[in-house]
């Protein structure tokens, strides 16, 4: 059955940032149409057209629960109504035995993991989805039929693929291979397979695996954001007849797809290195596979290979893409307009996705059938490893190694399958049960009674998943790095963490935790202060610890009941206020005096536009009393005069607001500079550290650029300064940052595990060298605007040009 892949989007509330920064709102919504409009333009409006277009950015009201429900009359879309129109249709699918494959995509911070898992009483869609499953089983009243469920999940990081369900220190080093076989398609060679029967099942194994994310995230110094989540629940119907059995087999994948990456304008011409990075290179892969998917859709270019094999990722989408599978893409949208042109890039990838054809099939096979074939191509496997078809001959011995190394994992993984399939299903339950006793008794806390620290992440799912109980004075909790024999309790890595770093009691008698300063002496903040050497210091719940350049934990003392803790104190905080006590930043958090400063100025203007209307009313019922007793001719002077003074409070007004808003704006640009600065000099700080552990003459340092709107209005952006040896060599944007830092971190490993460090720094060529550019000849010494809109009607026009530097200071004309 021949379908199109269903788009939907969904706009959500302006966040706390973007609130604190007066954003305007680009996004608006018309029944299953939704419009972005650049309002640095005039009439800029773009028109896209889906299967749904969701509102979700107000109009809603907080129940007593904590639900968020559609205030009455408004339009907003909650998530019951989500999941009736998208996840309904994903299980609606899978009952009629086709695969199924819903995909959230949409820039960090748009809302993707909210409509995908929720938060609270809000639940997403994949917890609905589950819940669902196991209703309709009970709902079964056939015999005949039985079910049976079983559910993985995975992640795709840094092109690897991590199994969730395993412990991160346990996990094979490099990542699970993906496979394909003509019986079983495309699968993940030893993925775990837990099976369940109820919904608390699932629940547990999706905790389970969000728990080892995080775990994974903390030990890699990793960026959750910059991975993908794949959930998959596998659904058998089996229906028992005249002692055969057959079955109906569906695969209900749920996919949390990493934010899609930041457009800078200035950056037309892309980042050096973009694609170098692997972390890119899947999302980039997959927009690949969607537009050779489309034009195929269209008529155009039909010989074109789809390029499913370019990244892991789009090789386990390779079904839900094209393919026999029944697919749903939901893409989050950020309402804010300083957000314009990365929620326009995800709306015109929206719109090519839904060109995108797959042709479902329903899958029935029974399975005697299934593990005969599979058995015959175990069979085939082990022909050409014995070199029975002559595929081997002509090759080198290297070579011929490397095709039986080869073909022996590819039989280890058709037996294992095979193994797994002879399984009954009571056998199955039993052993995912086993493993996630055993997975959950290796070192599970109970938050609910014992003080404890708890992981703060960027991601607002993964904060206060990973828990680390205080053990009780004289006890010891070490925080640090593995080295050697020692293996600390919370074993972290990257730059700014030692062995050593430091450590924490719990005084049972005192209900107090202290912390104990050894090697990192420089890299250890609490509240944003930082710690000396040795000191003792006594942290109450509440508290943030800071280490090295990027983790951040909570104190937390379940007896002092705060639900709220995790709400009130996040990573982002966290950083921000170290920066702002090391004064590295200026204070992001408005003091007390700045705050009445600014209220003072807000009041100042509400009283003037107030005496203006005063004065206008005043004046206009002066005129009206004054026309009831005056003649023709002296109310048509009155008249005059009335039209003449009314002129003159409206340009005063409109003189008014232009300088309110001119206060505003920047206002507004003060605060986004500083709210960059505070997210990115982290990541300066990181990436200093690992210039000078490679030995590279290379700093960085935050700088300012002046740039002009569409309109011609200045305004200030943040730059990183690259010096090379003390000179300014070239500049880069934040995303540039970015993509350079997880190369950084990905050179600085391979040198660790060099036995001949100075030969491999030697051996890298400059081309590889994440911290190298070519440098430009051509030097920007100022900006200017010029408007030629004359010129498209071919008229002639002069005009004097003010050339500003990146301060923002006149230099000429």
């Amino acid at each position: 059955m021949s379908c199109s892949v269903q788009v939907a989007v969904r706009v959500r509330p302006f966040n706390s940032r973007e609130r604190n920064l007066n954003a305007f709102c680009c996004i608006s919504m018309n029944g299953r149409q939704t419009v972005i409009t650049d309002l640095s333009k005039k009439n800029d409006e773009k028109k896209f057209t889906f299967d749904y277009s969701y509102w979700s950015h107000d109009g809603y009201h907080e129940e007593p629960s904590g639900y968020f429900s559609p205030a009455p009359g408004s339009h907003y879309a909650d998530q019951k109504q989500v999941f009736s129109d998208v996840g309904q249709g994903v299980l609606d699918s899978a009952w009629e035995g086709y695969h199924a494959c819903l995909f959230a995509y949409g820039q960090t911070g748009s809302g993707k993991s909210y409509s995908m898992v929720g938060y609270g009483e809000n639940k997403g869609i994949i917890p609905i989805a589950c819940e669902e499953i196991f209703r309709r089983i009970a709902q079964n009243k056939d015999p005949a039929k039985s079910f049976e469920v079983s559910c993985s999940m995975l992640e795709v990081y840094n092109e690897h693929v991590h199994d969730l369900l395993i412990k991160p220190s346990t996990r094979p080093p490099g990542g699970l291979e993906i496979r394909e076989s003509k019986v079983l398609g495309i699968f993940v060679e030893g993925l775990s397979k837990r099976a369940v029967n109820s919904y608390a099942g699932i629940q547990k194994i999706v905790d389970e695996g969000t728990s080892n994310r995080s775990i994974g995230a903390t030990l890699m110094n990793a960026t959750s954001s910059r991975a993908h989540t794949v959930v998959s629940i596998e659904l058998h119907q089996v229906t028992t007849m005249n002692g055969k059995q057959g079955r109906r087999i569906s695969v209900i994948h749920l996919v949390d797809l990493a934010g899609s990456e930041k457009n800078d304008q200035t950056q037309a011409i892309g980042d050096r290195l973009k694609e170098g990075c692997a972390i890119n290179k899947s999302l980039s892969a997959l927009g690949n596979v969607i537009s050779a998917l489309a034009d195929k859709a269209a008529g155009k270019d039909k010989g074109r290979v789809v390029p499913y094999r370019d990244s892991k990722l789009t090789r386990l989408l390779q079904n839900a893409l094209g393919g026999s599978c029944k697919t749903i893409m939901l893409c989050a949208l950020s309402p804010a307009s300083s957000n314009y042109d990365e929620t326009l890039s995800t709306l015109r990838y929206a719109d090519r996705a839904k060109q995108v054809k797959n042709f479902a099939v329903v899958n029935e096979d029974p399975t005697l059938r299934l593990i005969r074939e599979l058995r015959e191509e175990n069979e085939k496997l082990r022909a050409l490893l014995e070199g029975n078809n002559g595929a081997s001959r002509g090759l080198s011995e290297a070579e011929r190694k490397v095709l039986e190394e080869e073909h022996q994992k590819e039989i280890r993984a058709m037996e294992n399958a095979l193994h797994d399939m002879e399984k009954s299903f009571q056998q199955k339950l039993e052993e995912s049960q086993k493993q996630a006793a055993a997975q959950t008794a290796q070192g599970a806390v109970n938050s609910a009674t014992v003080p404890h620290l708890t992981v703060l992440n960027e991601d607002v799912l993964l904060s206060g998943q990973v828990k680390f109980a205080f053990p009780h004075a004289p006890g010891q909790l070490w925080i640090g790095k593995k080295k050697g024999d020692w293996t600390p309790e919370v074993s972290l890595s990257g730059l700014g963490i030692f062995p050593r770093h430091c450590s924490c009691a719990f005084d049972a008698g005192k209900r107090v935790v202290y912390l104990t300063v050894e090697e990192g002496v420089n890299y250890t903040f609490v509240n944003g202060e930082k710690i000396g050497n040795k000191k003792l210091v006594a942290l109450k719940s509440g508290d943030r610890l800071v280490l090295g350049q990027a983790y951040a934990f909570l104190v937390v003392f379940p007896a002092e009941k705060n639900p709220r803790l995790l709400e009130e104190y996040t990573y982002d905080n966290a950083l921000q206020e170290v920066c702002v006590a090391q004064g590295e930043v200026k204070r992001a958090k408005p003091s007390e005096a700045e705050l009445q400063e600014e209220k003072a100025k807000t009041e100042a203007y509400r009283k003037q536009v107030e005496a203006m209307q005063r004065a206008q009313s005043e004046f206009e019922e002066k005129m009206r009393q004054a026309a009831l007793k005056a003649s023709a001719e002296e109310r048509q002077r009155l008249e005059e005069e009335f039209r003449k003074k009314h002129e003159a409070l409206d340009r005063e007004k409109k003189e008014l607001q232009r300088k309110e808003m001119r206060r505003l704006a920047a206002e507004t640009d003060r605060k986004e500079v500083e709210a960059t600065l505070v997210e990115i000099l982290p990541r300066v700080k990181e990436a200093n550290l690992i210039a000078a552990e490679l030995n590279k003459p290379y700093k960085l340092v935050p700088s300012f650029d002046m740039c002009f709107t569409s309109t011609g209005e200045r305004k200030s952006k943040v730059l990183i300064s690259v010096k090379y040896c003390g000179k300014l060599v070239y500049e880069w944007t934040p995303s540039v940052l970015d993509n350079r830092l997880f190369l950084m971190r990905d050179l600085l490993e391979k040198y660790y595990e060099e036995t001949d460090k100075d030969g491999f720094l030697r051996r890298l060529r400059k081309e590889e060298d994440p911290f190298w550019d070519p440098i430009e000849k051509e030097k920007c010494i100022g900006k200017a605007v010029l408007f030629l809109q004359s010129l498209t009607a071919q008229l002639e026009s002069e005009s004097n040009a003010h050339i500003f530097n990146k301060e923002g200071v006149e230099v000429g004309q």
